[in-house]
């Protein structure tokens, strides 16, 4: 009897980022998130291309909208509607 090799095994898979995205809006749903929060898990030049992969793979409602603060800043921000 041989014992298996730690190379054998199969490498842990990570999760897609779009999975990811979901699972932020699930754990907060109908709370207005800021856009930005998102950058941090779902690349920063590729969240909004998952909130809209969210709306697709999983049929799921999310909504934005646009403030302006603080002079004249603008802050996008997402919700999902169950």
């Amino acid at each position: 009897m041989t014992q298996a090799s730690l190379l054998d095994l199969p490498a842990p898979s990570k999760p897609r980022r779009v999975d990811l995205v979901a699972d932020y809006f699930r754990a907060r749903p109908g709370q207005w998130i800021d856009g930005l929060v998102f950058e941090a898990f779902a690349g920063r030049y590729g969240w909004r291309s998952r909130i809209a992969d969210c709306r697709r793979e999983f049929g799921m409602q999310i909504v934005n909208r646009v403030r302006v603060v603080d002079g004249g800043r603008k802050v996008s921000e997402y919700r999902w509607v169950p």
